[in-house]
Parts: structure tokens; C-alpha cells; sequence
């Protein structure tokens, strides 16, 4: 009996070697991308957030960001939130800011605070809804003085 289109070992050798290579390639880039900087922050829930108490916005060097906060906000309350890839600190407050007392909530991320050095919020809320940065500056602003 005779096979047409015999295909060589080394055809298929070669295809699975490719393919090995690749899946080594994309598995690489994944660990580098999104789970490297999971296993390197390897912190608790209370060390994220001293991380950011400890920390002080840009304009006001020798401030503690968690003294301030607790001392203007009411019902102050931090915690941290783990996702995929994502360690953040949120701070939620009550204060009269705005011409009425509203619920803040102030989301920081940590992992980029422990490799920059330097704290910023990545999202912030007066009930529930976003407020602009320049609102927000002034909030610091007030709060800091």
C-alpha cells in the first residue's frame, strides 16, 4: 500500500518546537506583565494601608496623609482591595465640603506608590459620583492647611 503526502518527522518535529517556543514566549509575558508584581508585593491588608497613611501628597511633604484625613473626615474608614494584578487602598469619609456633607471615597494604588515613591489617587468620588481634579485639589487643599 502507498501513502501519498508522507509528511517527514522533521516536519513535525519542527512544528512542535515552534510551537513549544511560543507557548514559552506568551507564558513569559504573562508572568512578567501581570503576575510578577503579584508575588513581589507580598504585603498584608494593614502594611498596604500604612503604606498609604504614611505617605504625603506632593504640595504638603511633612504632612501624613492618614492624620490629616482621620482628623477632617467623620466616620473615616480604611481598607484594601485586592484584584487581579490590583492592590488598593481606599479611604472613605464623611465632611462638609461642597455646601453639604458628603460621603468621599478615595481609592489609592499601591503598587504604583511602592515603585514611584510617590502617592497619588487614581479615583476619587464625593456620593458616589466623580468629582474633578481641581475640586479634588481643592479638598487637599483645605484639608492640608
Amino acid at each position: 500500500m502507498y501513502i501519498k503526502n508522507k509528511t517527514p518527522i522533521k516536519y513535525i518535529m519542527i512544528i512542535i518546537f515552534t510551537a513549544t517556543i511560543t507557548v514559552i514566549i506568551a507564558l513569559s509575558f504573562i508572568y512578567f506583565f501581570y503576575f510578577k508584581d503579584l508575588f513581589e508585593v507580598n504585603l498584608t491588608d494593614q502594611e498596604c494601608i500604612n503604606i498609604v497613611k504614611n505617605s504625603s501628597f506632593y504640595g504638603y511633604p511633612d504632612k501624613k496623609i492618614g492624620f490629616y484625613f482621620d482628623q477632617f473626615f467623620s466616620n473615616s474608614k480604611w481598607y484594601c482591595q485586592r484584584e487581579f494584578g490590583k492592590i488598593n487602598v481606599v479611604f472613605e469619609g464623611d465632611a462638609y465640603y461642597f455646601g453639604k456633607y458628603s460621603k468621599f471615597r478615595i481609592i489609592f494604588d499601591v503598587r504604583k506608590t511602592i515603585k514611584t515613591k510617590t502617592i497619588q489617587p487614581i479615583k476619587y468620588t464625593a456620593d458616589d459620583k466623580e468629582i474633578l481634579y481641581t475640586d479634588f485639589l481643592n479638598l487637599i487643599n483645605t484639608i492640608f492647611k
